[in-house]
């Protein structure tokens, strides 16, 4: 049983609630859905949320609930949780124009306030949590020069009413067993990590003026960032315990490591990041014999490239290298990845030794990681205005649901075909590498797609489907005929392979009123069922 419900007081006051509750046994073998089916859990969530447009600030209540669908059906339960946050404020600022502002009108802060109930029943246990987290955030962005310099401050302090404590008893053959109780007692964790960043941009252009094309600008954005917190794991902060091993080996364990907003970090922290971004943009020439031409802006290419440096840490201290980039062509080409590489050298199946790739004679970097997605939609022109104005208002009216941009919707999907749509074509194709070593590789690519066109204004068919090149199979390739009935529609799903190998035939009412006004044959060869 699903319940959802979305209400608006007024227009800063709002309730949203999705409850669901249901069986394992039933979405086993009580539904004909894929989705469903494949379902390990259920998750019920309710928010009553409310803003304050004159200061920005916000509060909520929410509660959520998710069930294992496991043999001891597990439930994870917040009940409730409360939110408050206050939108940044600038205490001394008096002018109104940027201009005019002092480097202290630009201190600004902001503080957000939580409380968790939280109720976790795991193997027929049941444990509740409750905590309190407080932080507060205080930042400036002065510009000196062409630089914009940014220090940061935060500031949490965690309440909480428990916190654990742990010893090892050694048992007469020698071995230790760990014990953990549980202590009822009032008790803070208060955490602080500061940083300081500065950024620039600036420009270069290239001026072609033909081939249509006016000029082309190249984007740079260097950023660099630094950011420390101490180790709080250290005695002198408290928030941590110790017990001795029959080895006599000492053991630091967090005091707050079952709490709701957790303990505080382990180890000091000095990273210091660079990135810089570039951003290539392609700008049209205006067409003199036509007054109604306008100049475009196209973007052809973004890159950017980031890594750090950790100060702190005893070895490996350089960060991996990471190249983002995307390129894309409206809606009719989108191109985009990423790529990860590494300075240092490795052994055998270690990935990472401390020992630079340079130093060993190997170059300078090492790719360890590569991923990228190439897609097209490519569709025509939609039929009569009238048919446009149709599919308007039964959008407004909730007759026809949102696309989805996944190829596979569930295994008998309910979502209305768009008939006004004569023919589109969907590709994406997918690549990822992982290669930890040069020895160690794992890859995976996919092509998925997706072939509509109609007949007639209400005759539909729809193709969906994809290959996985690693494994050289398709995946559940899916065919579906569609007639639109005017106050009615049929549905003709086929799988021809895979697991739900099977067809459905359906007619039924449009309006979701009487949703379960219809007629259904099916015939479904699920082993299990």
């Amino acid at each position: 049983m699903k319940l959802i419900h979305s209400q608006i007081f007024t227009p800063t006051l709002r309730l949203d609630a999705q409850l669901e509750f249901a069986s394992r046994n039933f979405l086993q073998n009580g539904t004909y859905d894929l989705n469903q089916a494949l379902r390990n859990e259920i998750i019920s969530n309710a928010t009553l949320s409310k803003t304050w447009d004159e200061s920005g600030n916000s509060a909520s209540i929410n509660y959520n609930r998710r069930q294992i669908l496991n043999e001891t059906n597990d439930i994870y339960e917040v009940l409730p949780s409360v939110l408050f946050k206050k939108a940044q404020s600038y205490p001394f600022r008096s002018s109104a124009s940027e201009t005019d502002r002092n480097w202290y009108e630009l201190f600004g802060y902001s503080y957000s306030g939580q409380f968790q109930n939280r109720r976790n029943k795991v193997g027929g246990d049941l444990d509740i949590r409750a905590g309190f987290q407080h932080t507060v955030t205080a930042d400036m962005s002065p510009k000196i020069g062409y630089f914009t310099v940014a220090p940061r401050f935060r500031f949490d302090s965690k309440w909480y009413n428990k916190q654990i404590q742990q010893y090892v008893v050694s048992s007469s053959t020698g071995s230790d067993s760990l014990i953990t109780n549980d202590l009822k007692e009032i008790s803070t964790v208060n955490t602080f990590d500061f940083g300081l960043s500065t950024s620039t941009k600036f420009y270069g252009m290239f001026n072609i003026n033909s081939f249509g094309i006016n000029a082309i600008r190249h984007t740079v954005t260097p950023s660099l960032s630094y950011t420390y917190s101490p180790d709080f794991s250290q005695p002198k902060w408290g928030y941590y315990g110790q017990y001795i091993t029959a080895n006599g080996e000492v053991i630091n364990y967090n005091k707050y490591q079952k709490e709701v907003y957790g303990g505080a970090g382990a180890g000091e922290q000095q990273n210091l990041n660079f990135s810089v971004g570039n951003n290539f943009e392609l700008k049209t020439l205006v067409d003199p014999t036509d007054t109604t031409s306008k100049e475009k802006k196209i973007q052809l290419l973004n890159i950017t490239m980031g890594t750090g440096y950790n100060f702190a840490a005893d070895s490996l201290n350089f960060a991996d290298v990471s190249l983002n980039f995307r390129t894309q062509v409206s809606d009719l080409f989108d191109f985009s990845g990423s790529s990860r590489f590494t300075p240092y050298d490795y052994e055998g199946t270690t990935s990472r030794i401390n020992r630079y790739l340079v130093d060993a004679g190997k170059g300078l970097l090492r790719l360890t990681g590569l991923n990228f997605s190439i897609s097209t939609n490519i569709s025509g022109e939609k039929f009569a205005s009238s048919e446009k104005e149709k599919s308007q208002n039964d959008d407004e009216f909730g007759l026809a649901d949102e696309q989805s941009k996944s190829v596979y919707q569930g295994i008998y999907d309910q979502q209305n075909p768009d008939f006004t749509i004569p023919w589109s074509i969907s590709l994406t194709y997918n690549y990822n590498l992982s290669r930890p070593t040069p020895e160690q590789s794992t890859t995976y690519s996919n092509l998925s797609g997706s072939l509509s066109f109609s007949l007639t204004r209400s005759w539909k068919f729809d193709v969906t489907g994809s290959y996985d090149f690693e494994q050289k199979e398709f995946a559940a390739p899916q065919v579906r005929i569609s007639k639109d009935l005017h106050c009615w529609l049929m549905n003709l799903t086929w799988n021809p392979i895979g697991t739900y190998t099977g067809f459905r035939f359906e007619i039924r009412v449009k309006a979701p009123q009487l949703q379960d006004l219809k007629v259904t044959k099916q015939d479904q060869f699920y082993n299990t069922r």
